[in-house]
């Protein structure tokens, strides 16, 4: 699979998560109104990001975790970890490592064992 395909892959499946983490739309609100205050809506997306950034760090500093096809989407305290890793134990270190970080309320651990074959 060449790097390119990998990436659309890892994007798509974010997205995918990120929308399952965030079913109500605007549609789903009475007279298309907002529940949130714009400043909230983005101190939220900064928390998130924050979190993400924080998960993101501790992954990479890992010793023995390959961390280069590994991805973290945060909502809300609950993380989801995307990408491709050469084996379980890597799947299951990653997801040790991410309810290790302070404000991480729960993983979703969306990881896959590579295929090597191609």
């Amino acid at each position: 699979m060449n790097s390119r395909f990998k990436h659309a892959v890892a994007f798509m499946a974010a997205s995918a998560l990120f929308l399952s983490l965030n079913p109500a739309s605007a549609a789903d609100q009475p007279n298309n109104v907002s529940t949130t205050t714009p400043a909230s809506h983005a101190s939220a997306r900064a928390a998130n990001r924050q979190l993400a950034k924080a998960v993101q760090t501790a992954l990479y500093k890992q010793k023995g975790l390959v961390s280069e096809d590994l991805h973290v989407i945060a909502r809300s305290g609950k993380i989801s970890l995307v990408g491709e890793v050469p084996d379980q134990m890597q799947i299951d270190l990653a997801g040790k490592v991410a309810e290790g970080v302070t404000g991480v309320s729960s993983v979703k651990n969306n990881l896959t064992v590579e295929d090597v074959g191609r």
